[in-house]
């Protein structure tokens, strides 16, 4: 069979294809995919031998090992994914008008995005907050915010509610928890969703605030919390994509965040939890792509060594376990030249992650490289991903593109990728290691350079930015400002709440913390007390900074 499709293969070349070469020359010497990674002109069976491929072990069927077509057995034909929405700007107020907007536009989760000083426990009033308040989400000091960021908005009414709080998991946990009290629900009647990944800050974002081992500590007091408490919450999401937006290239940011998914899994593991109930509460966060089929297979390879490492290395016999949940940003390398074109770019990006089976997805806005994204374009971000949910059949039948050659062959590629980067991180002594040593900061300075060099030489292309430049171009752009009162506002509504609260009971509920933690006990109970108290992020911030000082980065080029 094998042998029949490659002479037929060399008949068509030598007979069709050359033929037609001689007077249509192909329009690039080389085609490369996003990985660097030669793209051949046609795929075939064959193409699948070098891989020893076998249908059933290494595609088999949604929702069953290894995973590769879906974590659930009827993928979108029973459910579509979560449509997302990151968001948050200026005050609680101002961002609550916002969900309002979006809750009425049908998106099915909010995603909290708060501003920098609340990310590394700063409350507004603080000399480091000075300049920042509300400016790249909403800022939030205590309980208060909350309550009026989610006013009139049920958390029982969204499929999901989250935060991307990574370097405070107790508290952003506490907040929802106490929240959800405060509309009258029980834990059980909704779903909170965490990125609460630390790992990665010490290597992409930095959003960190205290040593890297008490911060694990406490990102995992937030996961235990949830699995003794609320199972069916996700309390951690492994990020890839800031990894990959720093520079590396996909295979090398999904293998960082697996081996710190699996750092995790061995610190609960050793706190007495079994696989079957750590690995439901983790979910991944992968990457933007600049190409559609490279997204596509990279969701799919990621599921099967998800499910492999899982059930091999760890022993775990659940689907909940081994069918791996995935969150994508549908993104498109938003440019601030000619920016309605990013429309078309979110639109098709999205589209592939679709294809890839995500399991929650949420979108760029077309004027976010310009600004806080204005409600016209997050409008047009909800409704394309309710295009391609509802429209032209997309979502009637199950990974529509599995088994296609190409398809297959990238994502067996892929596969091989990720696991020999997963093989050099742990070589290089494992996650933790690997950002004190510098080896993570290396692969994504190369990746940075590599796709750097690319555009410059025009191989890695935007039109209207480095090809087909509009010689009349004008910003069409009008950019969304926040409210340049916000830092004002926010620290009259800090007054207010310190002079309504028991100060008395906040001083007791901050000593309960600074117990619980030197007693290495799991600090979710206490901070949550303390979030009832009104406590504010930055006093229980600051009674971590007292126990474990902070963290200082040592560059390394």
């Amino acid at each position: 069979m094998s042998s029949d499709i490659e002479n037929s293969k060399k008949r068509w070349e030598k007979e069709v294809l050359d033929p037609y070469l001689e007077h249509h020359p192909e329009r690039k010497a080389r085609f490369k995919n996003d990985l660097n990674h030669e793209i051949e002109r046609l795929y075939t069976p064959k193409d699948l031998e070098k891989f020893n491929y076998d249908y059933l072990k290494d595609l088999g069927f949604p929702g069953e090992y290894p995973f590769t077509r879906g974590h659930t057995p009827n993928m979108y034909r029973s459910e579509t994914p979560i449509l997302r929405a990151y968001s948050g700007f200026g005050t609680p107020e101002q961002s609550n008008q916002r969900y309002k907007r979006l809750v009425e536009l049908g998106a099915e989760e909010i995603q909290v995005a708060v501003d920098l000083p609340t990310q590394v426990g700063y409350n507004s009033d603080h000399i480091m907050s000075t300049g920042e308040v509300g400016k790249v989400g909403v800022a939030i000091n205590s309980l208060y915010d909350m309550e009026t960021l989610f006013k009139d908005v049920p958390l029982n009414k969204l499929r999901r509610v989250g935060m991307l709080g990574n370097s405070f998991g107790p508290a952003a946990l506490a907040l929802f928890i106490a929240l959800g009290e405060k509309q009258g629900l029980k834990p059980e009647e909704y779903r909170v969703d965490l990125q609460n990944d630390i790992l990665k800050e010490y290597v992409a974002r930095g959003t960190y605030v205290y040593p890297i081992e008490p911060s694990i500590n406490l990102t995992l007091d937030t996961v235990a919390y949830c699995i003794e408490n609320m199972p069916h919450w996700n309390p951690i999401s492994a990020c890839v994509n800031h990894i990959n937006g720093g520079g590396s290239g996909s295979s090398a940011g999904t293998a960082i965040a697996l081996s710190n998914a699996q750092h995790y899994i061995e610190n609960l593991l050793e706190r007495g939890y079994h696989i079957d109930q750590i690995a439901p509460m983790i979910s991944m966060f992968l990457d933007e792509r600049d190409d559609v089929f490279t997204e596509i297979a990279n969701l799919r390879a990621t599921r099967k060594i998800w499910a492999e490492i899982i059930r091999a290395k760890y022993g775990a016999t659940t689907r909940d376990a081994m069918g791996l949940k995935i969150t994508a940003y549908g993104h498109g390398r938003e440019t601030l030249q000619e920016p309605l074109n990013n429309i078309v770019r979110i639109a098709l990006g999205t589209l592939g992650y679709f294809f890839g089976g995500a399991h929650s997805l949420f979108n760029g806005s077309y004027d976010e490289a310009a600004s806080t994204p204005t409600e016209e374009s997050v409008k047009i971000a909800v409704r394309t991903q309710q295009i391609i949910y509802n429209e032209l059949g997309l979502s009637n039948t199950i990974d529509p593109l599995g088994g296609s050659y190409y398809l297959e062959s990238l994502t067996c590629a892929i596969k091989n990728e990720i696991k020999d980067y997963l093989d050099e991180v742990e070589s290089n002594g494992g996650p933790i290691a690997c950002i004190h040593n510098g080896y993570i900061s290396k692969l994504m300075t190369e990746g940075a350079i590599r796709r750097q060099k690319e555009f410059n030489e025009k191989q890695r292309v935007q039109v209207g930015v480095n090809i087909l430049k509009d010689p009349n171009l004008v910003n069409e752009t009008k950019p969304f400002r926040v409210d340049p009162y916000a830092e004002k506002q926010m620290i009259e509504s800090l007054n207010f709440i310190k002079s309504k609260r028991s100060n008395k009971n906040v001083v007791k509920c901050l000593n309960e913390i600074k117990e619980a933690a030197l007693e290495k006990e799991n600090t979710v109970p206490t901070v949550l007390h303390a979030i009832k108290e009104y406590a504010t992020l930055g006093e229980i911030a600051d009674v971590f900074r007292s126990i474990y000082g902070e963290y200082k980065q040592k560059p390394s080029f």
